[in-house]
């Protein structure tokens, strides 16, 4: 940083995206893209929906009001709709990834990309062209698998591999300082 003005952020630094990188960010922009249209109740209520399902068909066949041939048949297929849905999660899970790996496969095409951080967000500029992500459009910043994120509260997430800075020292201050443009924009929101 800027020894004689700290708004102007941290020094920017450039990098290029190397094919495990693109996996990194892919995996976790594509989980995060799909949870955040409600996959993770579309995932869980089904267990709990078989669950229920199994102590009511258990509770009518002990009780004699259901016979032991119909419980079986409807244990049978309760388990296979519970499959059934357990299957269309995990597809929907598949296809935000694959989503994700071609937009992080066309980042990586473009090349070398140089980030700056100010006031106001992330600068991100390579030949391709620029991005801006505001920390007003931002809801976390943060380090995961050695690639730092930017998370807007819709759309494409921002990254930089950690690898970039020229120390690990750097890479915490840069994203310490996206972290506190991230606060102060969300408290300003508030």
């Amino acid at each position: 940083m800027s020894e004689s003005d700290p708004s102007n952020g941290p020094e920017p630094c450039s990098f290029a995206l190397t094919a495990q990188e693109a996996e990194i960010v892919a995996s976790r922009s594509g989980l995060r893209a799909a949870l955040s249209g409600r996959l993770s109740l579309a995932h869980v209520a089904p267990l709990v929906g078989f669950a229920l399902f199994i102590a009511f068909v258990a509770i009518l066949a002990a009780t004699g009001l259901l016979g032991r041939r119909l419980g079986e048949a409807a244990l049978i297929i309760g388990a296979l709709a519970f499959m059934a849905s357990r299957m269309a999660a995990h597809w929907r899970l598949r296809g935000a990834r694959r989503s994700s790996l071609a937009t992080v496969a066309v980042l990586r095409e473009v090349g070398e990309a140089t980030a700056r951080l100010d006031a106001s967000g992330l600068h991100v500029e390579s030949a391709a062209g620029s991005r801006h992500l505001a920390f007003a459009d931002c809801d976390e910043a943060e380090n995961a698998s050695g690639i730092i994120y930017l998370w807007p509260r819709k759309g494409d997430p921002a990254f930089i591999p950690a690898r970039a800075f020229p120390s690990e020292q750097a890479a915490r201050d840069f994203l310490a300082f996206a972290r506190a443009g991230v606060a102060r924009a969300v408290k300003r929101r508030e």
